[in-house]
């Protein structure tokens, strides 16, 4: 089995047992702008299929091996909406969540001579499945250790291997800037996207870690 993990994408397992999004931590993208005299900020319906679907929040995701939290914010907000970085004025950088972990689930690739494990899941999607369901479908696990096959948003199929040494997970926001409001082009992982007047952004339905850490960065702005 090969040891190397696919992007920070996976699971980070908390001492809690709640599962967060990012084997290396998350960041995501504040970016704001004014309009007539309204500041506003680029806000995300997340999509029903992604954690906490159905909610508010901003752009950003999973950090990738050798990505500074800054780089994975514009990143994942240009994949997520089109934003390009080139139009966006970075500030500061705010670690707005932080959890003590149990284990990451890290991904790693099947190897040459493990892929026919996999045969039952590339018949299904030959057969018209999509990867995910075919996936979800057979739950197959390899037949050594027991970690289970899950498939990437790439469409790789990888091991799902725990890892007890990382010791924290961290999500990072990243305050930034336009000159005005970007043309935004939802992709499959938004159900929507929008400049919300910032005075009215806690009337959503937002994220639950992104409304706790609301105030805070509001108060940022100010300062």
């Amino acid at each position: 089995m090969a040891t190397q993990e696919i992007h920070g994408d996976g699971w980070a397992v908390g001492a809690d047992g709640v599962r967060r999004w990012g084997t290396l931590g998350a960041a995501g993208l504040f970016l704001t702008t004014a309009e007539d005299g309204v500041t506003l900020l680029l806000v995300q319906h997340r999509a029903m299929w992604t954690n906490f679907g159905g909610t508010w929040g901003i752009p950003g995701g999973a950090i990738d091996t050798g990505e500074t939290a800054v780089e994975a914010a514009l990143r994942e907000t240009m994949e997520e909406t089109g934003v390009d970085p080139s139009d966006v004025t970075t500030g500061e950088a705010v670690v707005t969540a932080r959890a003590p972990l149990d284990h990451v689930l890290r991904r790693v690739p099947l190897t040459e001579a493990e892929l026919p494990l996999a045969d039952a899941v590339t018949s299904a999607v030959a057969g018209g499945a999509t990867l995910f369901d075919a996936v979800r479908g057979h739950r197959l696990t390899h037949p050594e250790t027991g970690y289970p096959l899950v498939a990437t948003l790439q469409g790789d199929l990888c091991w799902e291997v725990p890892d007890d040494t990382v010791p924290e997970w961290t999500y990072t926001t990243v305050l930034c800037t336009a000159d005005h409001p970007l043309e935004l082009n939802p992709t499959a992982e938004s159900a929507d996207l929008a400049w919300c007047p910032l005075d009215e952004v806690a009337e959503l339905n937002l994220l639950p870690p992104f409304r706790e850490a609301l105030p805070g960065l509001i108060a940022r702005l100010g300062s």
